[in-house]
């Protein structure tokens, strides 16, 4: 894996990289291989599956029942939902806010408030990442 992540470096660079607020053809394979060459080196670090299932088991951790496994599922849908409703008509800030706040409802150990701070926290780093550094073409806010 780090050889094929190495080898898609390698011909990425034959290509105009750019830069991250303007990404050449080159940018997404030379970020790819570099995943690549990450995994390859990690995966052989991880420890042993069969381990750490053995090790889990003794610890006995709760096992979520079906009606949390089902409200976790349904939160996560509805918070993509409203991400790309909301992100239509309002604009990145209320979508985002929706979709964390909601994808948190969708753990039992979350409280309202620990999903609107979650939430909160989350829709200033987007804002962030996403309009100040890459200068996405999302408008933060929108009426209509």
């Amino acid at each position: 894996m780090a050889l094929c992540g190495a080898l898609t470096i390698l011909e990425a660079t034959s290509y105009n990289i750019g830069e991250l607020a303007r990404m050449g053809p080159g940018y997404f394979p030379l970020m790819i291989g570099c995943f690549l060459v990450a995994l390859g080196i990690l995966v052989p670090l991880s420890p042993d599956p069969d381990e750490v299932q053995e090790e889990l088991i003794e610890e006995q951790l709760p096992q979520p029942s079906r009606r949390e496994r089902v409200r976790g599922m349904a939160c996560i849908a509805a918070g993509i939902a409203l991400f790309i409703i909301l992100g239509s008509f309002l604009g990145f800030l209320p979508a985002t806010f929706a979709l964390v706040f909601v994808s948190a409802l969708g753990d039992t150990s979350n409280s309202v408030k620990s999903a609107a701070i979650l939430a909160i926290a989350m829709t200033v780093f987007g804002a962030v990442v996403f309009s100040w550094a890459l200068q996405l073409q999302f408008p933060m806010l929108r009426w209509g």
